[in-house]
């Protein structure tokens, strides 16, 4: 997707040299002396301004006074209304800003300016705030008051709505406009490298306050820094090839394509009317769609510019171009020219750059849309739309009209009842415009990540003739988009790629672009060369995005994705956990305890039976922050022999009405599917917590799905949730049955502490007589986490002093270090 030409900011930000300078006089970091800053972003969030109108009562004698307010909603819809609201009230006139202005990269990697791309479409933004408020009204309607309350503190509290703001006398959302909220984010780092901190701002001179202030940006880029790569234009994979083939040019793409390159001078002159030489889009009358944002003329880009992948070239040539090349030769054979393929594969793999390439090879101009494009909330417009497609294609034929995610547009229509009168009148347009196009110079292509997905209709034969695959980047493939990705980057004589190469099979192209991106990184901080060792270190952290479309993997290693479940099992599922609890240093009586309650039984379901005791399905852990629940349950998992499904709230909860319990079925599904299996719910509080509280219907709905699964969970299912205090969580979940059995795990006792120490002490210089008694009992009543910051900071004193790590290094670390368990439970 191209940068737009021009955006709307809210702030205008300082220039870069004026940072740095600022930066440099300031310590922000806890690195202190130590900080350095690694990188510098122009990082632009995306927000919708919605002005929304309504009645209020407020402050009023006579009547009712009607009102407009402004909000922010997120526009990457990643949860952060709260966040993004906060920045509307300050927001005046907004500022229109040329994106040329900023560097957004050249190649590969990120640029000093990083634009976040919309993940929703105008139309969906207006409808948030209509649709919370009409839950609110149901509730209200319903006679349920308290539900209808919360409903209205949520909105208020979300979407930054004033305290005025009266539901009951909503009228209209009179306006959504795309709006980028412009930060700075800084990456600082220590002396030594291991570890970095974001840092989101403004302006530079602000107070710590206003630093705090931006951290929610801080924190969602730092849980996640491939979210930049994930969300930002510059870094697309088929913009950043067209970018190098354009840069090499003509001959640069013959040379590197010996292999199977073709020559391939546009020949627009078959199937239609010679337009060889022409450069202008053609704008149909009375179409309202610009034809000249939609159309790429004469695409630089043919099959020499796709690595391997051959079979999938030459079927392409097979079905396709031969026919176009030479019609007549294929209707002697009563075999007509292909008008529609459906290119189908896992997502990040080049269905896109397929495309395009194709129309290179053919000389046919180019067309890209996707539903964002079509759809509209206005009736019979996305039908418009649909006609206006079609006849700019048939306008500036010959010519590839390419209809990306084209199941969001014509999804299968076993559901009919979800699919309103609009919606039904697009899919018919478009199949009226399928059935016509065969009369045309016109090739419609259409993608999508599951065949199955698209309505039949669609697929049927004479609509779209041809299905291909787009699979995972084959072994030529890799290797040519890592050479891609390493271009322009400093790497080491005669670098071996075939390691990672390897490494990588069934890895998407998006992938390996992430993995030349991490490996380059390691090379930095190392002042190395980029050489095989950073790269397949970058592909050993990283899993396969589309592990699905990975191929039969090895017997002891296999996830089971359930047919039924959204829900990424392959990120959920550890198969082998890797500790047991002869990796738990210390905790004697813990793990005791859960050798009686959970291993014996499951060891020895006969006797337990004969004894009228059941086997263990449910165990609750308990106990202060940071002191090694999570880690107890995997040694749990991997004591039993079982796979380890760990799942926090955050992959559970959703804005979305009713996703939330899909979610916790989906889990169980997948959970079920991958049996013998330890289930373990982290911080399951913020799940399940006291129902004493207001709770609105989406949040009822996913506890009450939890109690049901917890119910009819199967015997090969452990189900072992986490929390600091157990009276934070709602009894429904807490009695007989659901959690037998809760087990405290306290803070780590003595011979813990020296195990956790010595853990984190391995591989550093450590002093002979080093005593660690003294050591051990000065970290009484500290947490796990506290004792790796001991660690820490003690080989950080040594470090500068270029001495082994010693007694009193390491007591000094721990006067400088208060225990987090200081009045947890207070």
């Amino acid at each position: 997707m191209s940068l737009p030409p021009y955006i709307y900011v809210d702030h205008r930000l300082p220039d870069a040299d004026k940072v740095r300078d600022v930066l440099d006089d300031r310590t922000l970091t806890p690195f202190d002396e130590d900080e350095r800053l690694e990188r510098l972003h122009r990082v632009f969030y995306p927000v919708f301004r919605v002005t929304v109108r309504y009645e209020s009562d407020e402050g009023q004698w006579f009547g009712s006074e009607q009102r407009e307010d402004t909000v922010f909603l997120d526009g990457l819809w990643a949860d952060n209304d709260a966040h993004v609201s906060r920045y509307a009230e300050d927001a005046g006139t907004l500022l229109n800003v040329a994106t040329g202005d900023y560097d957004f990269g050249e190649g590969p990697g990120l640029g000093p300016a990083v634009l976040l791309q919309f993940q929703v479409d105008n139309d969906t933004a207006g409808d948030l705030i209509p649709e919370r408020v009409a839950d609110w009204a149901r509730q209200r309607d319903a006679g349920r008051g308290d539900q209808a309350d919360v409903f209205l503190r949520k909105l208020r509290e979300n979407y930054g709505l004033p305290g005025e703001f009266d539901p009951a006398g909503f009228d209209e959302v009179t306006e959504v406009t795309r709006v980028y909220l412009p930060f700075w984010l800084a990456e600082y780092r220590g002396e030594t490298g291991d570890h970095s901190i974001m840092l989101a701002f403004r302006d530079p001179d602000a107070t710590e306050a206003e630093f705090k202030r931006h951290g929610w940006l801080s924190e969602f880029i730092a849980d996640d820094p491939t979210r930049l790569a994930e969300y930002g234009y510059d870094l697309s994979l088929d913009r950043v090839q067209k970018q190098l083939s354009d840069d090499e040019g003509r001959a640069g793409r013959d040379e590197r394509g010996a292999s199977g390159t073709t020559d391939r001078s546009p020949d627009r002159s078959f199937g239609g009317e010679d337009t060889a030489g022409e450069d202008e889009v053609v704008q149909p009358d009375g179409v309202e769609m610009d034809a000249g944002s939609l159309v790429t003329k004469q695409v630089e880009r043919g099959f020499g510019d796709v690595g391997g992948m051959d079979d999938l070239k030459e079927t392409l040539r097979h079905k396709v171009i031969r026919p176009l090349e030479d019609p007549a030769a294929f209707e002697e054979y009563g075999i007509g020219v292909v008008n529609g393929v459906l290119l189908h594969g896992p997502p990040g793999c080049g269905k896109t750059y397929i495309a395009e390439a194709l129309a290179g090879e053919v000389g046919h101009d180019f067309v890209e849309i996707g539903p964002a494009d079509l759809t509209s909330k206005y009736m019979g417009e996305p039908a418009q739309k649909v006609k206006e497609l079609f006849e700019i294609a048939r306008a500036n034929q010959p010519c590839l009209l390419f209809i990306d995610e084209i199941d969001a547009i014509a999804g299968t229509r076993d559901g009919d009842a979800n699919m309103n009168s609009s919606e039904q009148q697009m899919v018919n347009q478009l199949l009226t415009e399928l059935e016509d196009a065969s009369e045309d110079d016109v090739v419609v292509m259409g993608a999508t990540n599951l065949v199955d997905d698209v309505d039949g209709a669609i697929r049927r034969s004479g609509r779209f003739d041809e299905r291909v695959e787009v699979p995972p980047p084959d072994t030529d493939a890799r290797r040519e988009i890592v050479e891609v990705h390493l271009a322009g980057r400093p790497t080491a004589e005669a670098i071996d790629l075939e390691g990672v190469v390897a490494a990588t099979a069934g890895y998407a192209a998006s992938d390996l672009e992430l993995i030349a991106e991490n490996a380059a990184r390691k090379a930095l901080r190392a002042g190395e060369e980029i050489d095989e060792s950073h790269l397949l270190a970058a592909a050993e952290e990283l899993d396969s995005s589309i592990p699905d479309w990975s191929g039969p993997t090895d017997a002891e290693d296999h996830v089971e994705q359930p047919d039924s479940a959204d829900l990424n099992a392959r990120s959920l599922v550890d198969p082998d956990p890797g500790i047991d609890f002869d990796d738990v240093g210390g905790m004697a009586d813990l793990k005791a305890r859960l050798e009686e309650t959970v291993i014996d039984p499951l060891d020895d379901p006969d006797r337990f039976e004969d004894y009228g005791l059941d086997v263990l399905n449910g165990l609750l852990l308990h106990g202060p922050p940071g002191c090694g629940k999570t880690y107890m349950a995997t040694a749990l998992a991997g004591e039993l022999g079982h796979s380890f499904l760990d799942v926090t709230p955050a992959d559970l909860t959703s804005k979305w009405m009713g996703k939330p319990a899909q979610n916790v079925a989906d889990l169980f599904a997948i959970a079920a599917a991958n049996a013998p299996c330890v289930l373990f719910i982290d911080e399951i509080d913020a799940i399940a917590g006291n129902r004493t509280g207001g709770m609105n219907t989406s949040e009822q709905q996913m506890v009450n799905q939890l109690l049901a699964e917890l119910e009819d969970v199967g015997e090969d299912v452990v189900v072992v949730g986490a929390t600091n205090l157990l009276e934070d969580i709602d009894g429904a979940i807490r009695r007989s049955g659901r959690f037998d059995e809760r087990v405290e795990v306290p803070p780590p006792d003595a011979e813990a502490r020296r195990e956790i120490l010595a853990v984190h002490l391995r591989d550093r210089p450590l002093a002979d007589d080093l005593d660690w008694s003294t050591v051990v009992e000065r970290t009484e009543e500290y947490a796990a986490s506290d004792l790796e910051l001991v660690a820490e900071n003690a080989a950080r004193t040594a470090m500068r002093a270029d001495a082994h790590i010693d007694t009193d290094h390491l007591t000094g670390a721990v006067e400088r270090t208060t225990s987090s368990l200081d009045g947890w439970a207070n």
